[in-house]
């Protein structure tokens, strides 16, 4: 059971204690001061909420695609959701704390209940907070909760970078300012080495993190970025072992032996390529794929549009539509409309935006090195059925 607090150093957990003792604060709290919650079946999840209709539809939407992410990532070593699991979105603090939420964190997993704060407009740390948490809800549910301490908390890192599109949910990504942080730490040797980390057991990690101790940031980050790098570094090289490892420590193999097995006893050495590699990334090295779910973003408002028969001739038509809040959408392709308002404002740093609107209606954004980022879609019924990004290479001709 953790939770998280931004802190100078990175995300820092905040324990709570036990989750008998959650349970008893939640038995306790007192039924004239619950708020009127609503109970909403989800696909996953039994949604307990207090917000208003548009944040209701945004919360169901996010942990759709947030659950199916999960479940993609991690379907060699993980089982299938078979009931739905409850989480709780508060609207006030107030009420969040009294059902057992620590005063100034956005959100917690209690070993049963996943509750989180959304405050008066839900906000990126807030949904990094349910896409942490809710991973360790599935890992409890789908896993056993049989990960190694450090691949537990990586994950759940990795899932609460990921970037919710509307259509889509991507994962993979490296804020800049994350590396610069994961930088320093290498440098300054504020890192534990990579054997320690390995072998810290849930313990340790649950006390540094009640005592708010420095240590606590550095970990979360450290764990992310090693699972970052068997994910996704030397451009996949390590994935399908990370892969096999995992399926075998959920399967009750001691990690120390599926370590072994998969990557060999050579430790220094993996040190020392994950050091290099976190060292030797350029400052922005997802920039290509945070252009991806910005183009993605945009053509999910932009189908919304065309299935409701809205026409633009430029993209700049398109954008000033969108800003004035003239863009259309079937009742139930309804987006949230700060997603695009966030999208929008993303887009110039990202290259050259135009529409293709002879043929098969296209949003095109051209990088500044040539590559075009196509977005593509299906309509059905004035319905938006799917959304893909298609990536060509400069100077490759499109279809």
């Amino acid at each position: 059971m953790t939770e998280r607090r931004r802190g100078p150093s990175g995300w820092v957990g905040c324990q709570l204690g036990a989750a008998a003792l959650l349970g008893l604060l939640w038995a306790a709290w007192p039924a004239c001061a619950q708020p009127d919650l609503q109970t909403i079946d989800t696909r996953y999840y039994v949604l307990h909420t207090d917000l208003d209709p548009d944040g209701i539809r945004e919360v169901v939407q996010r942990i759709t695609l947030m659950a199916e992410e999960y479940h993609e990532r991690t379907r060699g070593f993980s089982g299938a959701v078979n009931r739905r699991l409850p989480m709780y979105v508060f609207r006030r603090m107030e009420d969040y704390v009294l059902a057992g939420g620590l005063p100034g964190s956005a959100g917690v997993f209690t070993g049963d209940r996943l509750m989180a704060v959304a405050g008066p407009a839900t906000t990126d740390r807030t949904w990094h907070v349910i896409q942490h948490e809710g991973f360790h809800q599935f890992s409890r549910a789908c896993i056993g909760g049989r990960l190694p301490i450090w691949a537990e908390e990586g994950l759940a890192e990795y899932f609460g970078e990921g970037i919710f599109t509307g259509d889509s949910f991507y994962t993979g990504l490296i804020p800049p300012e994350r590396l610069a942080e994961v930088r320093a730490a290498i440098r300054d040797r504020k890192f534990r080495p990579l054997a320690f980390m390995m072998h810290l057991d849930h313990q340790t990690w649950n006390q540094e993190v009640g005592q708010a101790h420095e240590r606590a940031g550095y970990n979360y980050s450290q764990a992310w970025s090693m699972v970052q790098f068997l994910a996704h570094g030397e451009d996949g090289r390590y994935q399908d072992a990370f892969g096999d490892f995992l399926s075998s420590v959920s399967g009750r193999q001691p990690w120390e032996r599926a370590w072994e097995r998969v990557f060999g006893s050579g430790g220094e050495e993996f040190e020392t390529a994950w050091r290099e590699y976190w060292l030797g990334l350029s400052d922005d090295p997802t920039a290509d794929l945070y252009a991806e779910t910005t183009v993605a973003t945009l053509t999910s408002y932009y189908a919304r549009a065309l299935s409701q028969q809205q026409r633009f001739e430029t993209f700049e038509a398109f954008a000033a539509a969108a800003d004035a809040g003239e863009l259309k959408a079937h009742a139930e392709d309804w987006m949230p409309p700060d997603l695009l308002k966030a999208a929008l404002q993303r887009a110039p740093r990202y290259g050259r935006w135009s529409l293709r609107t002879r043929g098969r209606p296209l949003l095109v954004c051209e990088r500044r090195d040539g590559t075009v980022l196509e977005g593509q879609f299906r309509l059905a019924n004035q319905r938006v059925k799917s959304v893909e990004v298609q990536i060509r290479a400069a100077g490759q001709r499109g279809r």
